[in-house]
């Protein structure tokens, strides 16, 4: 625990210095290539201490190879991983499990978080469920799944739908709220209907804002479909895989299924962001 500590005083002491000595502005934009390079820079620094730590020979490396595997084995792993174990197969299933999820998490959560954010008897309605959203761990309901439905496809997609809806809906209901009462001023003097305030002045203009918050959450599916393949003893999918390489000591390939996870990850929220610029455009001029 003291070690654990005092490295995090050393980096906070320096990254605390490199702000202060390197002139850093708050807030000043630095620009799309330089914001790329230092990302990649980043990432060239994480690899090299990956490789000097789990350099040389087992008996020699500052890290024991169970602990931490060397890059060039976890890169020779996906093979064995995609031919013996079906890597590709696997992620299919967890990407599909979780789209399937998302989109029923969204088609409930959206039209209901926009209604309780611009409602008030429907938001004094559904404020029970936005209080166990928010106290509620959400952990506790996937042994209620597993109860209720056993280990089954149905439950890992009901699970992870809870999961989406918990997380989406008060981000919704935030993103109506924000929208400035001057839309609303501008739309009754026009004679515009409750209903129509909703449908052609709230959500059109929260939409956007919505967007990048359905990006956000999108992501935690996946911190909770591998703890839901690992539990529910799921034969397929990246938990599962995961499961299978840590029980067989096989880290190498834990940490390849690891960096493929990763990479789906990247993959997503570039599309996410694409469809973002593509819906709305106008966010680009700004």
């Amino acid at each position: 625990m003291t070690g654990f500590l005092l490295t995090a005083l050393v980096f906070v002491g320096l990254l605390t210095a490199v702000v202060r000595f390197a002139g850093l502005q708050v807030r000043r934009d630095i620009g799309r290539r330089k914001e790329l390079a230092l990302s990649l820079g980043f990432v060239a620094l994480v690899l090299f201490g990956w490789w000097f730590v789990t350099r040389g020979d087992y008996n020699v490396r500052l890290v024991n190879s169970t602990i931490l595997p060397a890059p060039l084995e976890v890169l020779k792993a996906f093979v064995p991983l995609h031919f013996d174990q079906g890597l590709v197969r696997n992620a299919l299933v967890s990407v599909q499990r979780i789209a399937f999820a998302f989109s029923i998490a969204v088609f409930v959560a959206v039209p209901l978080g926009t209604c309780r954010g611009s409602i008030r008897p429907i938001a004094a309605l559904f404020h029970p469920v936005t209080l166990v959203g928010t106290y509620v761990p959400t952990v506790v309901f996937l042994p209620l799944s597993i109860g209720w439905f056993g280990a089954t496809e149905i439950q890992k997609v009901w699970f992870l739908a809870v999961v989406y809806f918990i997380a989406v809906l008060p981000l919704v209901i935030k993103s109506v709220g924000d929208v400035p009462s001057a839309f609303l001023d501008v739309a009754v003097t026009k004679g515009a209907t409750q209903w129509q305030l909703v449908r052609h002045v709230l959500f059109p203009v929260a939409k956007a804002d919505i967007w990048d918050h359905l990006r956000g959450a999108f992501g935690v599916g996946w911190t909770w479909i591998i703890l839901a393949e690992a539990w529910a003893n799921a034969e397929r999918g990246l938990g599962y895989l995961l499961e299978i390489s840590y029980r067989r000591t096989r880290i190498d390939r834990y940490f390849a299924v690891v960096i493929v996870i990763v990479l789906i990850a990247v993959v997503c929220d570039q599309l996410w962001r694409i469809g973002g610029r593509l819906l709305f455009p106008y966010r680009n001029r700004q």
